[in-house]
């Protein structure tokens, strides 16, 4: 059997490496529009901020060798031709299959792509972006950048560059930053702390209208409010859309069963897929490590032995990178909020039915398993969860379950 993956990235590695730890011993492709190794997406803005290139490729930059696989690279995928079970790429190369696992991710949406023909002016999704910024800072010595959008990636990029020594502002069109992961009164928290832990310029209510060229490159932005400020570096981090047009027809994402079968000879998994949700049963796109890593673990599984099943995603984030400060959340924001803060931390659930909806932590982690274990079991809470959410020590609930005495309680 010849197993081809349609992406590199870490669905497909975790996918490629469960078909060999589960027995398969067939020929396997690999496509990417990229030339490297599998890498994660969720670590190279560490790279961007100062560590080695080496720590992004999670599974080793030997991946291709270790894993028996034959790697066609730096040309995307166009087409998959289902009837004749084969791909097609850019360049023409025609590969043929037994079974497909297409996990192309997603692309940056740009409100300008003819921006990013400038030169200063890059997107900030794929290793491609990273290694293109870092050659650009180093070698033009740039002190000063603007990011706009602050959605998780523009505030990834925007602390990753802080992170590095750069001048920051991020310009963001909302009232909040982190706005598709926090509600108003959790957003307006964050930011303001974001703020006043890095000093990074936020401007909200505001967009990027206009880039100023001198010699053809970047030399400054223009502002919706009219204001005009010199940079050579825009960082364009907007949203993103699905990598499905090659399968579907359209970026309208790829859905699966609970085998994660898009066909009977196609398996998909990570961001492109759309999946049902654990808690509410919605198909939608739940983009997150922990749900791509068991798609592709079911679809191996599901491959080799004809068994296993996804129980569901969960729409959990988690923003904690370059700065001691981490944001998490999950769920619907909507049910009665019972809030807790104390300093810098401040804690939310949403409660429907006597079980949580939806949370939002800032500041702290050591809570946000033991509410995410209550959120995805479904079990009651309303007469605990006060309790729980003002626990100064953060470790009452695991005593709790432990049946271990509080030595500070008499």
């Amino acid at each position: 059997m010849k197993v081809v993956t349609v992406g590199t990235g870490m669905a497909a590695a975790e996918f490629v490496q469960r078909l060999r730890l589960e027995g398969f011993g067939g020929e396997i492709v690999m496509c990417s529009d990229e030339g490297f190794a599998p890498y994660s997406p969720c670590v190279i803005p560490f790279y961007l901020a100062g560590e080695p290139l080496k720590t992004v490729y999670w599974k080793g930059k030997d991946f291709y060798d270790r894993y028996r696989v034959t790697p066609y690279l730096s040309d995307p995928v166009v087409e998959v031709d289902t009837e004749r079970r084969l791909v097609r790429s850019a360049s023409g190369r025609n590969v043929t299959y037994d079974r497909l696992f297409f996990a192309t991710g997603t692309r940056s949406w740009y409100p300008r792509p003819e921006w990013l023909e400038t030169m200063g002016v890059f997107g900030f999704k794929t290793l491609t972006d990273m290694m293109a910024i870092d050659r650009y800072i180093s070698e033009r010595n740039i002190k000063k950048a603007v990011v706009f959008g602050g959605g998780f990636i523009g505030v990834d990029a925007a602390l990753a560059l802080w992170h590095r020594g750069l001048e920051i502002t991020l310009v963001h069109r909302n009232t909040r930053l982190l706005s598709q992961m926090t509600d108003e009164d959790g957003g307006q928290f964050a930011t303001r702390k974001l703020a006043a832990k890095t000093g990074i310029d936020i401007r909200l209510k505001t967009t990027v209208s206009e880039i100023v060229l001198a010699n053809g490159q970047l030399a400054a932005v223009e502002f919706s409010n009219g204001e005009r400020m010199e940079t050579s570096l825009l960082i364009v981090s907007i949203g993103v859309s699905p990598n499905s047009e090659a399968l579907c027809g359209n970026d309208k994402g790829v859905p699966s069963n609970e085998q994660m079968l898009a066909d009977p000879d196609i398996y998909t998994a990570g961001d492109v897929a759309v999946t049902r949700h654990a808690v509410t049963g919605e198909q939608g796109f739940f983009a997150t490590y922990p749900n791509a890593m068991q798609q592709a673990r079911i679809a191996a599984r599901h491959l080799v032995h004809g068994d296993g099943s996804f129980g569901g995603s969960v729409n959990t984030n988690v923003l904690k990178k370059h700065i001691d400060f981490p944001i998490v959340s999950a769920g619907r924001f909507e049910g009665e909020a019972i809030t807790r803060q104390q300093g810098d931390i401040w804690r939310r659930v949403y409660m429907k039915d006597g079980m949580i909806n939806g949370y939002i932590i800032i500041g702290d982690t050591r809570i946000s398993g033991f509410i995410y274990h209550l959120y995805l079991s479904r079990k009651r809470v309303d007469k605990s969860i006060g309790t729980i959410l003002s626990e100064p020590r953060h470790d009452s609930y695991y005593r709790g379950m432990l049946g271990i005495a509080d030595p500070n309680r008499n």
